[in-house]
């Protein structure tokens, strides 16, 4: 009895920070701290940080406004206010992102 208690405890914790690791990974996974966002009166735009840049092939997205233009240097979009996500891509070289989920604030 003892013994499936303990294997028990230890599986459950072992299981636990599993679910934490890979929560906290997927979510700030470090990827949106390359991008920035400017909002003024529901106009986005998201630009990359230097030696990446935005791809314009990419299926951009803002959850609460239309995509306006996409090209190497930045993502346009339009709303009615500031929120919301946008869903961001970008590339170095051969290695590209995304999509990256970035708050619209």
């Amino acid at each position: 009895m003892r013994v499936s208690k303990f294997l028990g405890s230890v599986v459950a914790v072992g299981l636990a920070v599993a679910a934490v690791t890979l929560s906290t990974e997927s979510r700030a996974g470090g990827d949106e701290s390359l991008l920035t966002v400017t909002c003024n009166n529901g106009e986005v735009s998201v630009s990359a940080a230097k030696p990446w840049h935005t791809n314009d092939k990419a299926p951009w997205k803002w959850d609460k406004g239309d995509k306006v233009s996409v090209d190497e240097h930045a993502a346009k979009f339009k709303g009615a206010k500031c929120e919301g996500t946008v869903k961001a891509y970008i590339c170095n070289g051969d290695s590209c992102k995304g999509p990256i989920a970035v708050p619209v604030k």
